[in-house]
């Protein structure tokens, strides 16, 4: 195995079993999750319109940071190598329980199912990247983050083309039953991996007894000014993210039709498609070598500017196709060099404020800043604000694009100081 993986990873003795089980772990949490994802957006736009999406954005963005202080609590009654398996099988109750009401198609629960995929879509990698923080160190992260990522985009296009292939046939609500199936099968794995690697949740002080809530987590976050750095680089691109997706649907709905719930599902999974095997292609084959040879600043450069670049496009091209390639690069970049870069950040941190800070900022301040981008898109499309089109939505793109650059450049030289005194201590 070690040989056959040589021209992709640089894999040494005795790890690439772990390494293997890692990124099929990655593999099949995000085909899970790329098997309903478009599903939320579909029934959501039926039932609701393009344009309120805005609105569940910010309630959840409010809602999420109460369910994960909750989480945060749930999980220090659970011994700490066992929270994610026990969490994720918790995720497939909760899809197994919207079925029947989505069947029905009712409203409340299009918008329950919404925020439900707003959850698992940053929840789930979220975990990934923990757990692989805790079996692996700095040295070795920058060899096999890269290829053990690479599972999530290979994964990903895995489950949207499974929807894009079926949707059709079975229809939007049935595709969560394969979706919690396949939850299931990684809920094993990953149980199969924290039986094997003793470090996995067991590394610095024991927090199993006490859940971090959110006043601890804030008081981390004031301290450590690295965190902050982080917290705004993930809002940046949080922010980023939540505009180009408004584009898409709104483009979606006016191209496709509102009512046509199977068609924009079928629509989004094969845009889904196409981002996750050109990220799985980034993230395999340029990441790693990205970090190596160019640089932590140079990767954590490379969303910021894609974002300003492909904004230009959409200004001034009102095809569907222009939204659909632009929410492809930007997010196959968000998922592979973007987010191991960030991942690579966490790595100088004292393990107390890593492994008890780190949901927090991941999920809550990506959600909190998420919610903000939702405001500033209520402000810019409703005919009671600026009243823009989703082409003109590219103007807050280009603005945000320069404070991202900023943040990058400060979030690289923070990492230098960062790392140069986790050696001292």
């Amino acid at each position: 195995m070690r040989r056959l993986l040589k021209p992709i990873v640089d894999l040494r003795e005795n790890e690439t079993v772990t390494a293997v089980l890692m990124f099929t772990y990655s593999f099949l949490a995000m085909t899970a999750y790329n098997i309903i994802k478009p599903a939320t957006r579909s029934t959501f736009i039926s039932g609701l319109g393009a344009d309120n999406l805005p609105w569940v954005q910010l309630g959840a963005g409010i809602l999420i940071g109460f369910i994960m202080q909750g989480y945060s609590r749930a999980i220090g009654l659970v011994p700490r190598r066992w929270a994610i398996p026990v969490s994720q099988l918790g995720c497939v109750v909760l899809l197994l329980a919207l079925w029947v009401p989505l069947s029905a198609m009712q409203e409340w629960a299009s918008v329950a199912f919404y925020v439900l995929g707003l959850i698992l879509g940053i929840l789930l990698i979220s975990q990934f990247w923990t757990l692989a923080n805790d079996i692996y160190d700095p040295r070795q992260a920058k060899r096999v983050f890269g290829f053990i990522g690479g599972g999530a985009s290979l994964g990903g296009a895995t489950g949207a083309a499974l929807t894009s292939m079926f949707v059709q046939q079975v229809g939007t609500a049935n595709m969560v039953l394969v979706s919690a199936f396949v939850m299931l099968l990684c809920v094993g794995l990953v149980v199969l991996i924290v039986g094997r690697e003793r470090s996995a949740g067991a590394s610095g002080p024991v927090v199993e007894e006490k859940g971090v809530g959110g006043g601890e987590a804030i008081r981390m976050l004031r301290d450590s000014k690295h965190l902050q750095i982080i917290a705004i680089v993930i809002g940046c691109a949080a922010m980023g993210a939540a505009i180009i997706e408004q584009q898409l649907n709104m483009a979606a709905e006016a191209n496709i039709g509102q009512e046509q719930t199977d068609t924009i599902t079928a629509f989004l999974a094969q845009v889904t498609v196409y981002l996750s095997l050109i990220g799985f292609a980034i993230q395999v084959g340029l990441t790693s070598r990205i970090h190596r040879l160019l640089g932590l600043g140079f990767a954590l450069m490379i969303l910021p500017v894609s974002l300003g670049a492909t904004a230009f496009l959409m200004l001034f091209n009102g095809a569907l196709w222009a939204p659909a390639m632009v929410r492809t690069l930007v997010t196959s970049l968000r998922y592979t060099v973007h987010k191991t870069s960030r991942e690579v950040l966490f790595l100088p941190l004292p393990t107390d404020i890593k492994y008890r800070a780190k949901p927090f900022v991941d999920v809550t301040m990506g959600r909190v800043a998420k919610a903000m981008g939702a405001l500033l898109i209520l402000v810019l499309i409703k005919p009671w604000g600026l009243n823009f089109d989703w082409q003109r939505l590219s103007l807050a793109s280009l603005t945000l694009m320069i404070v991202w650059i900023f943040m990058a450049l400060r979030a690289r030289r923070e990492y230098l100081s960062a790392f140069r005194r986790s050696i001292e201590q």
